[in-house]
């Protein structure tokens, strides 16, 4: 739905909602206001319905005093008396004419004690006995009257004492008039409301009079009114009435008068008024919805237009001006969305620039230039060649550290100005990044390639002067040709930059592409990204390079060494991938993984009775775990090794990065129990002072040193040094790459503890070793209880 369309729904549902409020809140009060006028008129035809009755038994009461006096009366009642079969039927033509000049049903004549004499009733004969003898008192004879229901009528009974004279009480006079359907519509007129009189019970009612139609009539009777007397609403013939019910005093049953009025037609009277108000609010909501309608538009016309302008934005158009008559709050957003409209211009441009320039130099970017590449690619002819040239300063960190970032930002811009002057048709110049440049020739055939980098190297001939220094720069340009070289401008950049970096290396001017150059880093990246799986998969192995000592010529230990055998490269050497572990930082949890491993194997050795030394190999980065030593600790616990079973071994270099780490995780280990020798000891940049602060255990000589030592005087020199000023300071000296037993002989003359070397055996893996061992032709030291050597047993044991 539309901006417009919901204003407009909006304000017509409001309008709408509160009219069918408004309507509501006026019927309910009509209705309440209709049903409380219809109780206090009912209340007041039950007040002129009771004194019309009222008014009418004191008439008929008088009328039957009148008559019980008539000297006829009297006369036809002694008659009778003296003979009665004689005068009786006398005596009831005169009771016929005064019921009929006073209007009365019937009229009868009866003895003193109520036994009818006669009468004009043709249910009550003469000799029968009134139904109504509580009426008659002798002992204080005077008219009474009473509502009876008699058969299906409701009758007024007045009963008159007959004297002659008084206080001889000849008779009664009783005289009937009947309420009936006449009287009762007399009466509806009189109060205003329909009357109908009852007995019975609930749905069980007679209705023995009412000015009631036939069919509403009997409706009634099987009505369930309730029981309580006073104002209530029922339906009938589907009108709602309201009815008020009174019992009728002096009556000798459970008769009851029953006043209505129909509360529909009493709210007919308001219909006008409705219809009225209905007009009214109709031509009010005609009115809204045209006010809304107008509002709707102003608000949505410039929004639309908005919305117009926003869709030409976002297709790149930002030039069509956006016009608006709008005034207020929306002619303000409208100008405003002007301004921003020619803001995003404006930044869309500069973006643009930026997108594709190099802020520095106003020379092409990287993005530029790959795109410029990907289209000289396509549209390269079959047969031609495009070539892609690398350059990159060299020592222009150095440069940049020494004069600053804007002395470099000056070399730059000079140089970039310097190569766009040599730039040729067909030929494209970009700065990627740094101090890169990139420049795309094409087409280009092979022999132009080394005359096209030469062309781009004459720009650094010429010193460059920055803040008046003059300093000249040198540059190495790698260079790669399409489609010898690669199909994409990715690969073209890849080997481009390859070449250059095996310029750099070469200290050449310029390289040229070929294939082998990348083979290894390629698969360094390979092995880089499935080293944490190699570890987790199960693809390395602990393999075990013996030691021996010296002295007793008895096995001393092992050297572990981790080896990863790759499913598709096969042997990865550890000089490859040891590195790569500290570069992605995954050396600690290969080291972790051999502390697991070499502790288990310990620990067999253990229970096959075998004291071997165990021997470790850790990196910096493990000394910078701080959780380092107490996983050795657990690992020690976890197999029941005893800690001066396992030595850790770690290089100079390692130690001499940070000697206050090292020397507190290395305090650790000591404290411990755990042995510590320096590996490779000769070849960093340490000095016995330096060293002399860790607690190490042991110093590993170097095999370089070794393995030329009874050829070399320096080398025997340097053997001898070492192990004198270890042993002053009371440390074990390994040597390393002892392959002859001239060697070993020398390296005792020398008293040099521990040998390592391919003398004894090349690092094996665990099966091989434990056949090595099976084998092994120098003694082996046997393990005690408590885990510590007793004396060697002899080979072959």
């Amino acid at each position: 739905m539309t901006l417009r369309g919901k204003i407009l729904g909006f304000f017509l549902l409001l309008l709408l909602a509160v009219m069918v409020l408004l309507l509501a809140l006026v019927y309910r009060s009509t209705y309440q206001h209709t049903l409380s006028q219809v109780a206090g008129q009912l209340n007041f035809a039950h007040a002129v319905l009771s004194n019309e009755l009222q008014s009418r038994r004191q008439a008929q009461s008088a009328m039957a005093d009148l008559i019980a006096k008539d000297f006829t009366l009297l006369g036809e009642i002694a008659d009778l008396i003296a003979s009665p079969q004689q005068e009786a039927q006398s005596l009831s033509a005169a009771l016929e004419s005064f019921a009929s000049r006073s209007q009365a049903s019937f009229a009868l004549v009866s003895a003193p004690e109520g036994l009818i004499l006669a009468g004009t009733s043709g249910e009550l004969l003469p000799g029968a006995q009134l139904p109504w003898n509580d009426l008659l008192d002798t002992a204080d004879a005077q008219s009474k009257e009473r509502l009876v229901v008699f058969g299906e009528r409701v009758l007024h009974i007045n009963a008159t004492p007959i004297f002659a004279p008084r206080p001889n009480l000849m008779g009664w006079l009783l005289m009937a008039f009947e309420l009936d359907d006449q009287a009762t519509a007399h009466l509806a007129r009189l109060s205003g409301a329909d009357v109908a009189l009852l007995d019975g019970r609930p749905g069980q009612y007679r209705v023995l009079a009412s000015n009631l139609q036939a069919l509403p009539r009997a409706e009634l009777a099987s009505q369930l009114l309730p029981n309580a007397e006073g104002v209530f609403r029922f339906d009938l013939q589907g009108l709602e009435q309201v009815a008020l019910r009174a019992p009728l005093v002096d009556t000798s049953s459970e008769l009851q008068v029953l006043l209505m009025r129909s509360l529909a037609a009493e709210l007919a009277d308001y219909q006008p008024l409705q219809w009225q108000l209905a007009t009214i609010f109709t031509i009010a909501l005609l009115l809204a919805g045209l006010g809304a309608l107008w509002i709707a538009n102003t608000v949505s016309r410039p929004l639309s237009q908005m919305v117009d302008n926003v869709r030409r934005i976002a297709s790149g158009d930002y030039q069509v001006p956006m016009e608006t008559q709008a005034s207020g709050e929306v002619g303000l957003l409208a100008r405003e969305f002007v301004a921003m409209q020619q803001g995003i211009a404006k930044r869309e441009t500069t973006i643009s620039f930026l997108a594709y320039r190099d802020p520095l130099t106003e020379l092409a970017n990287r993005n530029r230039f790959v795109a410029e590449l990907q289209q000289a690619l396509t549209q390269c002819p079959p047969g031609a060649g495009i070539a892609v040239l690398l350059m990159d300063l060299d020592n222009f960190k150095d440069l940049n550290d020494t004069l600053g970032h804007d002395a470099g930002d000056q070399l730059l811009c000079q140089l970039a100005a310097r190569l766009q002057a040599l730039l040729r048709p067909g030929e494209q110049l970009a700065r990627l990044g740094g101090d890169e440049f990139a420049l795309l020739i094409s087409p280009c055939q092979p022999g132009w390639l080394i005359p096209a980098a030469e062309h781009y190297r004459d720009a650094l001939h010429e010193p460059f002067a920055v803040r008046g220094i003059s300093m000249t720069l040198n540059a190495t340009v790698g260079i790669a040709l399409y489609p010898d070289h690669g199909e994409s401008a990715g690969s073209l950049l890849q080997h481009a930059e390859v070449a250059m970096y095996l310029g750099k290396q070469q200290r050449s001017p310029y390289a040229l592409y070929r294939p082998e150059l990348d083979r290894h880093s390629l698969l360094r990246l390979a092995l880089m990204s499935e080293l944490k799986g190699a570890v987790e998969g199960g693809q390395l192995s602990l393999y075990f390079q013996p030691k021996l000592n010296i002295r007793t010529r008895s096995l001393y230990g092992v050297e572990c060494l981790v080896r990863w055998i790759h499913p598709v490269h096969g042997f990865i050497p550890p000089d490859e991938f040891i590195p790569l572990a500290e570069q992605t930082g995954n050396v600690c949890a290969l080291t972790r993984w051999v502390v697991r491993t070499a502790v288990a194997q310990s620990r067999a050795w253990q229970e096959q009775g075998l004291a071997l030394k165990t021997a470790i190999n850790i990196s910096a980065l493990d000394l910078a775990d701080p959780g380092f030593a107490g996983f050795i600790a657990a690992q020690l616990a976890e197999h029941g090794v005893p800690p001066s079973a396992l030595i850790v071994e770690i290089t100079e270099s390692a130690v001499m990065a940070d000697p206050e780490l090292a020397m507190g995780q290395l305090q650790e280990l000591c404290e411990l129990g755990v042995k510590l020798s320096i590996d490779d000891y000769g070849t960093g940049y340490s000095s016995m002072a330096q060293l002399k602060r860790l607690p190490v255990h042991e110093l590993k000589i170097d095999k370089s040193f070794v393995l030329d030592l009874l050829s070399n005087p320096d080398d025997d020199i340097i053997v001898r040094s070492t192990i004198e000023l270890g042993h002053n300071m009371g440390l074990k000296i390994v040597a390393e790459g002892v392959e002859t037993e001239a060697i070993l002989d020398r390296l005792d003359q020398l008293g040099c503890d521990i040998a390592q070397g391919y003398l004894l055996s090349k690092p094996l893996p665990p099966a091989a070793f434990a056949s090595w061992l099976k084998n092994c032709q120098w003694h082996l030291p046997v393990a005690t209880t408590e885990g510590a050597a007793r004396q060697p047993r002899p080979p072959g044991n």
